[in-house]
């Protein structure tokens, strides 16, 4: 039996389609039409600021598939328990920050793609 995909989920899964073809059509549109060398810096930063949010948020996952077993001795069953549904809880809260950093580092694939990889096989074609 298959598991029916929640309408969040499907409301996240279109953030990240359409964030990502926002993304890469501003990249590539800034960076071609204004000649605005900044692009890949700006990006960058945007990323790796919302990479670090999402790490510290999650408390680098630290609690990620840890059973009450895994946690320190001196913690009583329901303290144990409100940590590992508290550490749930912010991975299911922080899942927006992914809509952002996929695109960005599709984006600049895509652009290491364009300066790298097709000038390569165009040398190799022509």
């Amino acid at each position: 039996m298959k598991k029916e995909i929640s309408a969040e989920t499907k409301r996240l899964a279109g953030f990240l389609l359409i964030n990502t073809v926002l993304c890469i059509v501003l990249y590539f549109w800034v960076t071609t039409t204004f000649e605005f060398p900044y692009m890949p810096a700006i990006y960058l930063l945007v990323g790796v600021s919302v990479g670090l949010y999402y790490l510290i948020y999650n408390r680098g996952f630290a609690l990620k598939n840890a059973t009450p077993d895994m946690l320190p001795s001196h913690l009583s069953p329901v303290e144990k328990q409100r940590m590992l549904e508290d550490a749930k809880q912010r991975a299911h809260n922080s899942r927006w920050a992914l809509t952002i950093i996929v695109p960005i580092v599709l984006t600049i694939l895509a652009d290491m793609i364009y300066l790298f990889i097709f000038p390569y096989f165009e040398g190799i074609f022509v």
